[in-house]
């Protein structure tokens, strides 16, 4: 018994050890070089983009927390990093303290612990991951000594809480069920987690009800499990706990999500330390998506912005000194995918002052002693932390966690801009690095945003830089505002609306068309050798695109599709309720609307080659057209990758989908193989594909 005991200890004491090196590793892999390499430049690889080190969301879109916090003396600021390894599959995750008046270098304080899957509820089911990262931003305590934030560790996720000055992190929680959220109190003295028990319970209820078999009702998602989930709604319960040992000292219901003191209908709302109120409101509260309206109320008056610039994508508001009420109105397809930052002194100036006006995606932005302090991505460069001068505009670089990427040989980037009948929307050109005047490429067609870092396009799949690197003109595009956006009453009505004569598909395809013209007449692009991409309504798009154009001689979808009897059965009878809702046509009805829609539907005509690189959560979604295409002899092939969701989060699969992507291009388009001896098997596969495609 004793040796037993002491053989527990020393395996223990030798896990801890590797815990130890792995932690110190990825502390390692989280600090980037002090100096650039001296190497000369080449061109992105698939890789480069796998390894890129990220915070806060994966998209570059204006709303949600920020992706870093700001000490309170305004001093620091504090982000969690995270960064792929494709060869071990999992990420180097870290809190990283950046000094922000550039003396010294960035700390990280802690690292470890396995990626936060963001979770959302959607049409009735609860916490279905999406298969994107959980934003995490740090915490900081008052005194400005201690931050708090999410770990997840053995599949749970806690509160841990790091010291400042990097002397040590531990985790704070004791909880058995996944911590959502963590803030301190007011005075510091607790910290306050929003948890949500009822999806725990909600489970147990159905293993109980498993005992005498489920009821196939609307609770089945069964694109993900063979058994119903827990009913929505379920509350969110937030728990005071002390920060030293974890203990629980209260609980409540997590109020409706409305900031204390804001306006009825507020969208966006801030307060200054005066009492003053600024915030956007619906003009027309009846109407989904259609124009806002900026007000202030200041020395008991309220003035409403009668600029241009306050009338929509405006995503952000904050106080400076002396009530300056600063704002951001964001990226849009209308206004050509232009942010601008605007000072508004209110009661001084009749209309707000703009400050900066750019193409760079600036999101998170706070005021501080420095400046205003902003997450910034280019269209080049990935998303570092920047400062902003609130008279001049001037922007200086704080902290970006990728130096390394400033020394490879990018693409040429060229924001073009488009109108159709009813619409307007934008997309980024981009051009091999080594291009030449007058030479030709291949296109590919990548959807459906384009801001900030040109990576992979919604959901990161197609590796943009990689792609123009191995000589590929690459059109980024942006998708265009809903059909139905300032019409529509009700989300069921917009879906309708949408729906009705495909117009919001039509719409979609037209605008790209447009931009894909838009590129042609620069005399840059092959027009016989057109690809297209998409993953979610970019897949939608591309369905809709192969058969309603002979446009695009090659396609690749992370996401497929809506087909007769795939769309009603495959995720379970509330998914087909629905599309049913939407105005989709009932099961065994329809064939005139699936034959402007179906791939399956068109199988015996379509001849563009179909790559699926889909997901085990979403793949039966692609069965029916893969098996009718397959029966006709169309091109095309599928991959699964398992243990992912809409998205794909795993680093391997990232970076396999990358690859793949290249080479069926390079196949369809350009004619050619990679001569890796290990990819023999997938270009005889592809050579017989195009021997069924030419017969």
């Amino acid at each position: 018994m004793v040796r037993l005991a002491t053989g527990i200890l020393l395996l223990a004491a030798l896990l801890d050890a590797s815990a130890a090196r792995a932690s110190d590793e990825c502390s390692t892999d989280l600090v980037p070089p002090t100096a650039p390499s001296a190497t000369q430049k080449r061109p992105v690889s698939p890789l480069d983009l796998a390894r890129l080190r990220d915070f806060g969301k994966q998209d570059a879109g204006l709303g949600g927390d920020a992706p870093f916090s700001i000490s309170p003396d305004g001093k620091l600021a504090a982000v969690v990093l995270r960064r792929g390894n494709p060869a071990r599959d999992d990420y180097c995750i870290g809190v990283v303290v950046v000094p922000l008046d550039g003396v010294g270098s960035p700390r990280v304080v802690d690292s470890g612990g396995s990626l936060i899957l963001a979770v959302s509820d959607v049409r009735g089911i609860p916490d279905l991951p999406i298969g994107n990262a959980e934003p995490v931003t740090p915490r900081w305590s008052p005194d400005g000594r201690l931050l708090a934030y999410l770990r997840r560790d053995d599949d749970l996720t806690r509160v841990w809480v790091a010291h400042a000055d990097g002397t040590g992190a531990r985790p704070v929680s004791r909880l058995d069920l996944d911590a959502r959220a963590v803030r301190w109190s007011g005075d510091g003295r607790t910290l306050v987690v929003t948890t949500r028990p009822g999806v725990a319970a909600g489970e147990a209820a159905i293993d109980n009800e498993g005992r005498q078999g489920f009821l196939y009702d609307r609770r089945f998602w069964t694109l993900s499990r063979s058994r119903p989930e827990p009913p929505t709604p379920i509350p969110f319960v937030e728990l005071r706990i002390d920060p030293e040992n974890g203990r629980v000292l209260a609980s409540a219901a997590v109020n409706d999500g409305k900031v204390g003191g804001a306006p009825a209908g507020a969208i966006t709302f801030a307060r200054s330390p005066s009492g003053a109120l600024a915030w956007t409101a619906a003009r027309d509260a009846h109407v989904l998506l259609g124009p806002v309206a900026l007000h202030v109320q200041l020395a008991g008056k309220q003035v409403t912005c009668a600029s241009p610039y306050c009338s929509t994508g405006v995503g952000a508001l904050w106080w400076g000194a002396g009530d300056e009420l600063f704002f951001m109105q964001g990226s849009t397809p209308e206004n050509g995918g232009v942010t601008r930052l605007l000072r508004w002194r209110v009661g001084r100036d009749r209309q707000p002052t703009l400050i900066l006006s750019t193409v760079d995606a600036l999101f998170g932005c706070a005021p501080n002693s420095v400046g205003i302090v902003c997450a910034r991505e280019t269209a080049t460069r990935p998303r570092h932390l920047v400062k902003i001068d609130p008279r001049t505009g001037a922007v200086s670089v704080i902290y970006d966690p990728n130096p390394e990427f400033a020394e490879l040989e990018k693409g040429t980037v060229r924001r073009l801009r488009w109108r159709i009948p009813g619409a307007a929307s934008f997309g980024d050109l981009v051009l091999p690095p080594e291009h030449r005047p007058g030479t030709r490429y291949p296109l590919i067609v990548v959807q459906y945003q384009s801001r900030g870092f040109l990576r992979g396009g919604t959901g990161d799949e197609y590796p943009i830089e990689a792609l123009a690197a191995h000589g590929f003109a690459v059109l980024s595009v942006e998708r265009t505002r809903p059909v139905a956006a300032g019409i529509a009453k009700t989300g069921a009505q917009l879906m309708r609306m949408s729906t009705a004569h495909f117009a919001e598909r039509r719409r979609v395809l037209d605008s790209l068309l447009a931009g894909v013209r838009k590129a042609t007449a620069l005399g840059v692009i092959d027009r016989n050798r057109i690809g297209i991409t998409g993953l979610s309504d970019g897949a939608a798009t591309v369905e809709y695109a192969l058969v309603n154009s002979k446009l695009f001689r090659a396609a690749a979808m992370s996401s497929c599709c809506d087909d007769p009897s795939t769309a009603m059965f495959a995720a379970g009878p509330g998914y087909a309720e629905f599309l049913m809702d939407a105005g989709f046509p009932p099961p065994g009805t329809g064939q005139e609307f699936w034959r402007h829609y179906s791939l399956a539907a068109n199988a015996k005509r379509i001849r563009t080659p179909i790559l699926l690189q889909v997901t085990d959560d979403e793949f039966r979604f692609a069965l029916e057209t893969f098996g009718t295409l397959k029966a006709q002899h169309a091109p095309i092939e599928m991959y699964v990758f398992a243990n992912e969701f809409h998205q794909k989060w795993h680093p391997a699969h990232r970076l396999a989908t990358y690859q793949r992507a290249i080479d069926w291009f390079d196949f369809w388009l350009n004619g050619r193989e990679d001569p890796d001896a290990t990819k023999r098997p997938q270009y005889a596969r592809w050579r017989k594909l195009r021997r069924l495609q030419r017969r």
